[in-house]
C-alpha cells in the first residue's frame, strides 16, 4: 500500500492539473502526451515531434524530426477531424506508426485536447527540471549504473543467464516485446506488441501500470528524460559489452 502510495505521490509531482477558467492551462490528457511530446517551438523534440501548430500542419513536415516511414506516406494536414480518428487509436488509423499509444477513447477528452492544442501552440510545457545541467561522461556511466541497480533484484542481465523474476534483460533494447525464451509473460506484457526501442522503453518507464502480477508496481516511475535515456543507454550497451 505504501510503495503505491510513493509512485502516485512521484508521478503527481509532474502531471498538469487544470485551472478552472484558465483556457491556457492543459487538459488531463495532456498528462499522457507530455512524456513523449513538447509544444515548444523552433525543433525542440523529445522522443516524438513538438506539437506546437500541430492543428492545421501538413503531416510529418518537421524538417528536423525522423518520422516513421507510415506516416511519412500519410497526405494532407493534421485537421482537428483528422486528430481525432488518430487519437482514438493511433495503431488503426496510421498501420505502421512507431508511436506507442493506445489511445484516448473518450471523445470528451480527445475534443478538449484538440482545441486546447489549436488554442495554445506557442506556450512550453515541460517540468520544473528540464534545464538541469548536462552531466559529464563519468557521472553519466555511474548515474546509469545507480539506476540500473534495482532491476537487477527482478532480472538478469548477462549472455545466456537463465531469467529470474523478470526476463534477461541482455539484448532487450530492439528486442520484440515478450519473446525471451521460455519466459513465462502475463497477458498484460504479451498484448502489448511492437519492441523495445527507445520510444516504447520511454514510455515504459513514464506510464503508471495498476497494481498485480508482472506490473513493475516496485519499479519507481522515471520522471526525468536524461534518467530515461542513461538506462536506456546502459541497457543497449549491455550486449556490445559482453560479446
Amino acid at each position: 500500500m505504501f510503495g503505491r502510495f510513493l509512485i502516485i505521490v512521484t508521478l503527481s509531482a509532474y502531471s498538469f492539473s487544470p485551472v478552472v477558467g484558465d483556457e491556457t492551462m492543459p487538459p488531463q490528457a495532456f498528462n499522457q502526451c507530455a512524456n513523449c511530446h513538447t509544444t515548444a517551438a523552433e525543433g525542440q523534440h523529445r522522443n516524438a515531434p513538438s506539437l506546437n501548430g500541430i492543428v492545421g500542419r501538413e503531416i510529418a513536415s518537421l524538417p528536423d524530426f525522423d518520422y516513421s516511414d507510415a506516416l511519412k506516406a500519410e497526405k494532407g494536414i493534421w485537421t482537428k477531424a483528422r486528430l481525432d480518428r488518430y487519437l482514438q487509436k493511433p495503431a488503426h488509423a496510421v498501420t505502421g506508426t512507431k508511436m506507442y499509444f493506445r489511445g484516448l477513447r473518450s471523445a470528451a477528452e480527445r475534443n478538449a485536447l484538440i482545441n486546447w492544442l489549436a488554442k495554445n501552440s506557442v506556450p512550453t510545457v515541460s517540468s520544473p527540471n528540464s534545464k538541469k545541467p548536462t552531466l559529464g561522461a563519468i557521472a553519466r556511466t555511474e548515474r546509469a549504473k545507480k539506476l540500473f541497480r534495482p532491476c537487477t533484484g527482478c532480472h538478469s542481465y548477462t549472455k545466456d543467464a537463465p531469467a529470474k523474476i523478470g526476463p534477461n534483460l541482455f539484448g532487450v533494447v530492439g528486442r520484440p516485446v515478450a519473446s525471451f525464451p521460455g519466459f513465462d509473460y502475463t497477458a498484460r506484457i504479451l498484448a502489448r506488441g511492437g519492441a523495445w526501442d527507445a520510444d516504447s522503453l520511454h514510455i515504459f518507464f513514464t506510464e503508471k501500470k495498476s497494481f498485480g502480477q508482472g506490473s513493475h508496481i516496485a519499479f519507481r516511475t522515471l520522471k526525468e528524460k536524461e534518467d530515461r535515456d542513461l538506462i536506456i543507454e546502459y541497457l543497449g550497451a549491455l550486449s556490445n559489452n559482453q560479446d
